[in-house]
């Protein structure tokens, strides 16, 4: 058994200090051989004469995930992906539909492609969807989301503005979070022109003033970053990745029992 891990950020350094004992929780519990951190670039700018994309730095971790795979061709795998690396996941699943029997099981957090109807067993639903769009991927029985309440990027609104600005753009959600927080327009106005939605009408509603204010909110939720706590806040027993670490455990406890 393989842990492969696609973290948030597409650098070299280890994980992040709350994925990383998530991680080795599950090391504890399904007793996998070991964990290892698929390697992509950080979208952006590369040199003076190239950059990465979502899309290119994501293709990269594809490559390095295989790569991975094919390194133990007997072993059995847990994949997991967290914030913005969720897609080198979704995309090396459907790349590769003949490897997928080896997957035992799939963890998602804060996944910015997280389907409004799925969150984790045991958990109450955590409202919005993700802000990149939907992507169930091809063994959803296996695959297992988490989201908190209030995530920006896997729990937005359908409605919300941002998914526009990451539907245009070239880089990662948190990248255009970034870039936006940089420079945020102190009027509604001036966001709308932004937002570039002054020059789409089909953006125009009666409620658009409260839908630019949602957008000001879900940025300002994403600069102060309280909410990544509540993935480690320990609720009624257990904190949410606490919980996810266990649903995998059992799923992994099932196919070796099977």
């Amino acid at each position: 058994m393989r842990i492969l891990i696609a973290d948030s950020d597409g650098g070299y350094r280890q994980t992040s200090a709350i994925l990383g004992r998530f991680v080795e929780d599950l090391l504890g519990l399904t007793g996998a051989r070991e964990a290892v951190r698929v390697q992509w670039p950080a979208p952006g700018a590369v040199g003076r004469r190239r950059s990465h994309t979502w899309e290119s730095s994501a293709a990269a971790g594809v490559a390095d995930l295989n790569r991975l795979v094919r390194l133990h061709p007997s072993d059995d795998l847990v994949l997991i992906g967290a914030c913005c690396g969720t897609r080198v996941i979704h995309d090396w699943m459907d790349a590769h539909p003949e490897d997928l029997d080896r997957v035992v099981a799939v963890g998602l957090v804060a996944d910015p492609f997280r389907p409004s109807d799925r969150w984790l067993v045991g958990t109450s639903d955590p409202g919005g969807q993700g802000v990149a769009g939907l992507r169930r991927g091809p063994i959803p029985e296996r695959t297992h989301w988490l989201s908190v309440s209030g995530d920006p990027l896997s729990g937005v609104q359908p409605t919300n503005l941002l998914r526009g600005a990451v539907r245009d753009s070239t880089l990662t959600p948190a990248q255009v979070y970034d870039d936006l927080l940089e420079n945020l327009p102190d009027t509604r106005t001036r966001f709308a022109l932004r937002l570039h939605v002054v020059n789409n009408p089909a953006l125009w509603s009666p409620h658009l003033l409260r839908q630019l204010d949602d957008a000001t909110d879900t940025l300002t939720t994403y600069r102060d970053a309280g909410y990544a706590a509540r993935y480690e806040a320990d609720g009624d027993g257990a904190s949410p990745l606490g919980r996810l670490a266990r649903v995998i455990a059992d799923r992994v406890a099932q196919e070796q029992a099977a």
